[in-house]
């Protein structure tokens, strides 16, 4: 029993470290286009809706990596991927400005899941 607890504990904080590491990276100074994520903020109305009173979308969330597709219905309703389901974009977080990459970011808060901030990609997808 003590090994079996011994080695639960050993992949506990290897998970630890990876998602620490993963964290670290993921506001890294050295990453590209690094100032441009730092500098972005969400909407006002997604802010009063949310309740919260810091702008950035950065530091209170993380971006969060998947694919995304308009509505079946062609509007201008933008849908992600997560957990095997398409989630809808609140319409309150769809910022117009272009990212360094022309590709579409989502920012979703690190300890709600809330989406805080959505950049429509120029190129299409």
């Amino acid at each position: 029993m003590e090994a079996a607890m011994k080695a639960f504990g050993r992949v506990l904080t290897m998970f630890g470290i990876l998602l620490v590491s993963f964290r670290a990276d993921a506001h890294d100074a050295s990453m590209q286009h690094h100032e441009w994520f730092n500098a972005q903020e969400m909407n006002p109305a997604a802010r009063e809706r949310l309740g919260v009173p810091w702008k950035s979308c950065c530091d209170n969330g993380d971006v969060f990596k998947t694919r995304f597709r308009v509505a079946d219905d062609h509007s201008d309703q933008w849908q992600y991927l997560k957990d095997g389901q398409w989630k809808v974009i609140p319409p309150d977080i769809i910022k117009s400005e272009d990212t360094p990459d022309h590709l579409p970011v989502l920012f979703i808060n690190k300890r709600t899941g809330d989406e805080l901030c959505f950049f429509v990609p120029k190129g299409g997808l």
